[in-house]
């Protein structure tokens, strides 16, 4: 370890004793191990066959042998995306790792952090230097010298935009040039060359091949309606007139109330249909309520007495629950000012009957304009509780087949992309039609929903996604990985940083933006899914490099 440490530390204090030179010009370190490199073009593919000025740095030759030694590394964690590159190592001489760093919560080029790289060794840890500065953020440069041949390990140790650690095992080091087997492996021709400048340059993501559970939907229409046993319709229980000076604060649609509130003042025509006053009807019901009562006291009294028999008992209650049920049936829907009931039938203004709210909710409906003439049974106000709310979704007569097996289900609002689940909402499927509109060809599905914060406003339209059949543990994708051509879907495969390969796939069902393949692709594979298209361009383009970059 500590031989190969001093000539790391040699190798560095020669080449920063050359950079004054014309022959290692360019090429500088910072203080406190920051280490950038920018290596002449020529000296790059004498020694090394990566340039960081050239435009083509690892092309070889149709026919021309690929010895063993060279390397391209590809690696994902949850964290960051592994591109590295290096050429034939031999020992004594210098060699410079093309080392790119890409942070997979957006695909950006990792920089501004301290970037470390350990080597190690079966005799164990062999040396180590760090960088924190680089010329091209994302792409890393360590200078290295080997003393010895066998098998090395990398630890690259990241701190800064990322925490993370990736490991390369089992580089190859070889005594002399001589050494190193070749191969004459070839280059698929098939692979496409998208530059890791040109990924980090645009809004670009990969996602790998993994199993997940779809579940195949319906997609059908849906409004959010007020539940039917959470409002009430309010009208007016008598013909008559909402007069302006008496309705000057009547709600509005939106507003709130509370059971009991006043709505309306409704002042009652002269006379009803069947001939009797209207408030006369209510001032009889409470005087024979007050009658009865009366009655019903003395009843008590003398029986206690023993004056009168258990059946005149009997009769005077039955009667004071009549009289009490005619005044609680005309109070039940309004409110009479008993302050001047002496003076009630003398004018029209003399009557104020106060249409109550039955229930606490919100106005969703309002008829009422002050001044205007009402029918007795006229609709007034429609009142709702928007706690609780029904979604109902309207399924196509031609998918209702599909539906059979329908469970829960997930929606969209118009203006909201948020994807609501309806089990999330304590959601339950509470109605299935069995016959289709036969306006609408349609067959309804309603769900019970909470809406305790009324963040879903009652009226609104909203695109419904109703759970049918589940698969588990299928190869699935996101749906934009997908590029439709001629009626068959293709994806872009990440090979390798740099390399990608088209691919024909045939799907299945489709879920929450997830596609299910059922062939062309295999578990750990990861495909283009952002800007897939550029990929595609990149493939058609003749100026593409075919392999290679700058740095």
């Amino acid at each position: 370890m500590k031989q190969l440490v001093t000539l790391i530390i040699l190798c560095t204090s020669l080449v920063m004793m050359g950079c004054g030179g014309a022959s290692d010009e360019g090429h500088t370190h910072g203080e406190e191990g920051d280490h950038t490199h920018e290596q002449p073009a020529q000296q790059a593919q004498e020694d090394q066959a990566h340039s960081h000025d050239g435009e083509s740095d690892h092309e070889h030759q149709e026919g021309e042998p690929h010895l063993e030694g060279a390397g391209v590394i590809t690696q994902w964690t949850d964290k960051t995306e592994l591109f590295m590159e290096y050429p034939e190592l031999v020992v004594g001489q210098e060699t410079t790792f093309a080392v790119h760093l890409t942070r997979l919560s957006d695909f950006q080029p990792i920089s501004e952090s301290e970037v470390q790289f350990v080597f190690s060794s079966e005799r164990g840890n062999e040396g180590s230097l760090t960088e924190t500065e680089v010329q091209t953020p994302g792409i890393y440069g360590p200078d290295v010298i080997f003393d010895r041949a066998g098998r090395y390990d990398l630890t690259i140790i990241i701190q800064g935009m990322v925490d993370d650690t990736l490991q390369v095992n089992g580089i190859p080091v070889y005594d002399s040039a001589e050494d190193i087997p070749a191969t004459h492996e070839e280059e698929d021709p098939n692979l496409i060359t998208f530059l890791k400048e040109q990924q980090w340059d645009i809004a670009f993501a990969t996602q790998e091949v993994q199993q997940r559970t779809l579940t195949q939907t319906v997609d059908a229409t849906g409004e959010i309606m007020a539940a039917q046993n959470s409002q009430a319709v309010v009208s007016a229980p008598f013909s008559g007139i909402i007069l302006s000076s008496q309705n000057s604060n009547l709600p509005v649609v939106g507003q709130q109330l509370s059971k009991g509130t006043s709505m309306a003042v409704l002042n009652p025509a002269i006379q009803s249909g069947g001939g009797d006053n209207y408030a006369q009807q209510f001032i009889n019901a409470q005087s024979e309520l007050e009658l009865a009562k009366a009655n019903l006291e003395r009843s008590k009294r003398l029986y206690q007495k023993e004056a009168i028999p258990q059946t005149e008992l009997q009769k005077s209650r039955i009667e004071y629950r009549q009289a009490l049920t005619r005044y609680q049936t005309i109070n039940e829907v309004i409110q009479v000012d008993t302050t001047t009931i002496d003076g009630y039938g003398k004018t029209a203004e003399s009557y104020r009957f106060a249409l109550k709210a039955p229930m606490n909710g919100t106005i969703v409906e309002s008829f009422v304009t002050p001044g205007m003439q009402v029918e007795a049974g006229q609709p007034l106000y429609r009142i709702a509780d928007a706690s609780k709310v029904w979604l109902k979704a309207n399924v196509p007569a031609a998918k209702q087949s599909r539906i059979a097996n329908a469970g829960q289900a997930a929606f969209r609002v118009q203006g909201d992309d948020r994807l609501y689940e309806v089990s999330e909402l304590g959601g339950r499927l509470i109605s299935r039609a069995n016959s289709i509109d036969p306006q609408t060809r349609t067959l309804p599905l309603i769900y019970e929903l909470d809406n305790p914060q009324k963040g879903l406003p009652l009226g609104m339209f909203s695109t419904v996604h109703i759970n049918t059949d589940t698969k588990e543990n299928v190869l699935a994708i996101p749906q934009s990985a997908l590029i439709e051509e001629e009626g068959n879907y293709n994806v872009y495969v990440h090979v390798s940083g740099e390399s990608f390969r088209k691919q024909r796939v045939t799907t299945g069902i489709e879920h929450r933006g997830w596609v299910e393949i059922t062939s062309g692709l295999q578990g750990g594979e990861h495909v283009v899914t952002e800007n897939a298209y550029q990929v595609k361009l990149a493939s058609l383009s003749s100026e593409a490099p075919s392999h290679g970059h700058t740095h």
